[in-house]
């Protein structure tokens, strides 16, 4: 195993009975609310087990320390919400474009209140833990690629199919609209206000749609 596998393969799910299952998951849920509103360095591992009403050695049976838990977090609780979300595009059978605008648009319609006040939470955590810890950067970092991945594909298969321009680079796009999401859900928290968000969206989604091949 190399230095960076141990970092990926610490929160293996080994089979476990569903009373045990259960439990886990709301530590890891509860935690994961708690990572969003305080960050993983303010996170209070013992509170989070006083509100749960376990004990320190229930926790302890399931994660080695808060290192592991936050692992787990981000493996189990943060990567399927954003990568199920734009996997999607993997399957659609719209105009690419479309696709890709269609994502923005649920998120935008279903975005929490709370992504607004604290901020979307896997910007925050890559803000605060990829600069710090390796094992959060690889798993952040997993997470943006995925992200980046589906919609560069989305958008070569759109150049193949010849409905999008063929002048249009896939990857830089890609990151385009990464960055402009992530982007403007900081500026939404800054403000304490989610017309940035709406505002950012719209503009994002005027010039995806300029991608179109018109000819």
């Amino acid at each position: 195993m190399t230095h960076t596998d141990k970092y990926v393969h610490i929160c293996k799910i080994i089979a476990l009975p569903r009373s045990m299952k259960d439990t886990r998951q709301q530590i890891l849920e509860k935690n994961f609310r708690a990572m969003h509103e305080h960050g993983f360095q303010g996170l209070r591992t013992d509170q989070v087990i006083k509100e749960l009403g376990i004990t320190k050695g229930a926790f302890y049976h399931y994660f080695s320390g808060k290192q592991e838990l936050g692992y787990c977090v981000v493996d189990e609780v943060i990567a399927p919400q954003y990568l199920d979300h734009w996997n999607q595009l993997y399957s659609y059978v719209g105009h690419p474009v479309e696709g890709i605008i269609e994502r923005l648009m649920a998120l935008r319609r279903d975005i929490p209140g709370e992504n607004i006040k604290l901020g979307c939470p896997l910007n925050n955590l890559i803000q605060e833990m990829a600069p710090l810890d390796e094992g959060f950067q690889q798993r952040l970092n997993r997470i943006a690629r995925g992200m980046h991945l589906a919609i560069q594909d989305a958008l070569v298969r759109g150049q193949k199919a010849k409905l999008v321009d063929a002048d249009v680079d896939p990857e830089k796009i890609a990151f385009f609209v990464l960055s402009a999401l992530e982007g403007s859900f900081s500026i939404a928290k800054a403000f304490q206000n989610r017309k940035p968000f709406d505002v950012s969206i719209e503009l994002l989604i005027t010039h995806l749609r300029t991608l179109k091949n018109s000819r």
